[in-house]
């Protein structure tokens, strides 16, 4: 997941205090949800307890939170430590993978504070997760037909990248990504607009670290948001 923030009335604050705004918005968010009768498990980071990625215990909403937090204050070059030293990136949506450090840091550049790319905010809207012991992938690594050799492998091989990485938890993240654009976005023409679409990570971690991330985004949702492609015509809904 590529991060950042839109600038915002919070953003002419210092840095501090924007980490501590966004805390305090989770904190005051998970009380609502648990004053409106659902579970303190789900009234996500509800006691204030800090469980990040410099945190202990079992990881869970605020964890999202510090990802953003993290790469806002300090940029590519502080969120790439929370990748362990042998990881997969994966961006689905791009066809992107990536198993270097300094790769993923040139990925991450055009999605920070104040790329000459846009602007960009993205806030995390569910947390699911748990621990997994010590796990493995499990794969099915034989074409099962209808492909040939060289499709099975094309197709496939992203991802079986880092099935021996090891993991004891796991989460998936649904999260809101709206950008205003300063350049043209992937081909479209988007200088000067701002568009709004979803996304969700799926993340495996190895000792608060981040070993596997898969990620996938509404491309479709911008090329319609920019004119660039039409609005599904939702036939399974009654007339």
């Amino acid at each position: 997941m590529h991060l950042g923030f839109l600038n915002s009335e919070i953003n002419n604050k210092p840095d501090e205090e924007i980490l501590s705004s966004r805390r305090k918005f989770v904190k005051t968010a998970g009380a609502m949800i648990s004053v409106a009768g659902l579970a303190p498990s789900v009234a996500f980071a509800a006691k204030a307890k800090e469980q990040g990625f410099n945190g202990t215990g079992r990881m869970g909403m605020s964890t999202g939170e510090d990802w953003i937090d993290t790469f806002y204050t300090g940029g590519a070059e502080a969120i790439i430590h929370y990748y362990a030293d042998d990881f997969v990136f994966e961006d689905i949506t791009l066809f992107q993978t990536i198993q270097d450090k300094e790769e993923l840091y040139n990925a991450f550049l055009p999605f920070g504070k104040g790329s000459p790319a846009g602007e960009h905010q993205f806030d995390v809207l569910r947390y699911d997760g748990g621990m997994a012991g010590d796990r493995t992938a499990q794969l099915r690594t034989k074409n099962p037909g209808g492909y040939t050799d060289a499709e099975w492998q094309h197709w496939s091989h992203d991802t079986f990248l880092g099935a021996e990485y090891s993991y004891d938890e796991w989460c998936v993240m649904q999260w809101i990504w709206r950008g205003k654009h300063k350049v043209d976005f992937l081909g479209l023409p988007a200088t000067g607009k701002t568009t709004t679409t979803r996304g969700i990570t799926f993340h495996c971690y190895k000792d608060r670290k981040i070993v596997r991330e898969s990620t996938y985004w509404n491309y479709r949702d911008v090329a319609i948001q920019l004119g660039a492609a039409q609005a599904p015509d939702k036939f399974w809904l009654k007339k």
